[in-house]
């Protein structure tokens, strides 16, 4: 690879793309939670019901399933990383235009699938670009970037929609416009920037290599229990993290006692803030330790959300989100670093996608329920129902974790 051929000058040299690569992680992710804050909106001008707004929300993970089911077919036959990146953030300037025009729920629906697509296409492609551009191909240091450009986007998203909610300032067109320009300006500049293709593997490791992938099958037995249990703090983790983003704020309104719409979103925004913290300060503790502790502060969370909503007490409804994003962030994190762990070398990525599935699809599954249960017994039964089901969730995943065994 010409990237380290010059005497260490490409490191400055590739910094500009590095920069891109980063910015267009979070420019896809904050596609993913630009809505979150104004679903309300959604609902009260579009007169739908609860379970058509849950729809609208997790339509979002079958676009980032898809886009993860596609790529682990074709990642391998593409050998330039900037196509798929550059895919991602097609995927997400389409999904942006076509919510800022939506005026339906077929618009949105077809919005939010494009940017699941966005997000679903960027993560692995980008992470790997990361690698191949550092100049120490530091692949501890290219996964906290990564991690911090998620971060950044998925709050960033959250807080550039409750700004313009706050400012009255178009909330369903402006941040979509700003997102779709955003993507427009990532694309000309990734086509622009200076990039090196991935190293040729010498004659040898070729023919050390094995001469057909591992199938997926094997390499999911291989990878044993811990991967079930990966997948199913994973699940659990999104279904916390996916229904407080989804009717979190509705939450807030009509059953915590905050009535100014922009506040009521900035708890969502403060949930994210809060999670993404804590998967940056989670990194130096065991997995299994993280993914315990996650589990206990989600169910916590939501137990002190749902006496919040009883009480009508806004200063505990923000309690309650605070601990249930933290523990949101705990889990994710113990859940994929486990994914990580347990994963043969030779298909570590493929299992660990596979985990982002299960997560997904966790997130996907139990919002569409709560919409259901909203419809039919009211808010209230909605938020305790969801914190019953985390809280089972949570105790039986800690009983699995107390009888993993990990090295």
């Amino acid at each position: 690879m010409q990237l380290d051929t010059d005497g260490g000058k490409s490191g400055p040299r590739y910094r500009l793309t590095r920069g891109v690569v980063v910015a267009s992680i979070s420019v896809a992710m904050l596609g993913s939670s630009a809505p979150s804050p104004i679903y309300g909106l959604y609902q009260a001008r579009l007169g739908i019901d609860h379970v058509w707004l849950t729809a609208i929300y997790g339509i979002y993970s079958l676009g980032t399933v898809f886009a993860l089911i596609l790529l682990g077919r074709i990642s391998d036959r593409i050998p330039d990383r900037r196509l798929l990146i550059y895919a991602a953030l097609a995927a997400a300037g389409i999904g942006a235009v076509l919510m800022a025009l939506a005026h339906s729920v077929p618009a949105l629906l077809v919005g939010r699938f494009f940017a699941g697509m966005g997000t679903g296409c960027i993560m692995g492609p980008a992470t790997a670009a990361l690698i191949e551009l550092d100049p120490a191909r530091d692949r501890v240091r290219a996964a906290i970037i990564a991690t911090v450009a998620v971060t950044g986007g998925i709050t960033s998203g959250v807080v550039i929609t409750a700004a313009a909610l706050a400012a009255g300032f178009a909330p369903t067109l402006s941040p979509f416009v700003l997102l779709a320009s955003l993507s427009g300006l990532l694309l000309l500049a990734l086509r622009a920037a200076p990039w090196t293709p991935p190293e040729v593997p010498s004659a040898t490791a070729h023919l050390a290599a094995p001469a057909t992938k591992p199938r997926v099958g094997a390499l999911l037995r291989e990878a044993g229990m811990p991967f079930v249990i990966s997948c199913a703090g994973m699940a659990t983790a999104w279904m916390a993290g996916g229904c407080f983003l989804a009717l979190g704020a509705i939450f807030a309104r009509q059953l915590a006692g905050i009535r100014d719409p922009a506040v009521a979103a900035l708890t969502v925004a403060v949930f994210q803030i809060v999670a993404g913290s804590a998967q940056l300060g989670g990194r130096n503790f065991r997995p299994r330790t993280l993914a315990m502790t996650g589990a206990g502060l989600m169910a916590a969370g939501l137990v002190l959300a749902t006496a919040a909503a009883a009480l009508a007490a806004s200063w505990l409804f923000c309690l309650g989100a605070l601990a249930t994003g933290l523990g949101y962030g705990c889990c994710f994190s113990g859940a994929a670093a486990i994914s990580s762990h347990s994963a043969p070398a030779r298909g570590r990525a493929t299992v660990v996608s596979f985990t982002y599935i299960a997560g997904y699809l966790g997130n996907l599954i139990p919002v569409m329920l709560l919409g259901l249960i909203a419809d039919h017994f009211g808010l209230f039964a909605a938020i305790a129902s969801l914190a019953g089901a985390v809280t089972v969730c949570g105790l039986l995943l800690t009983v699995a974790l107390l009888r993993l065994r990990m090295t």
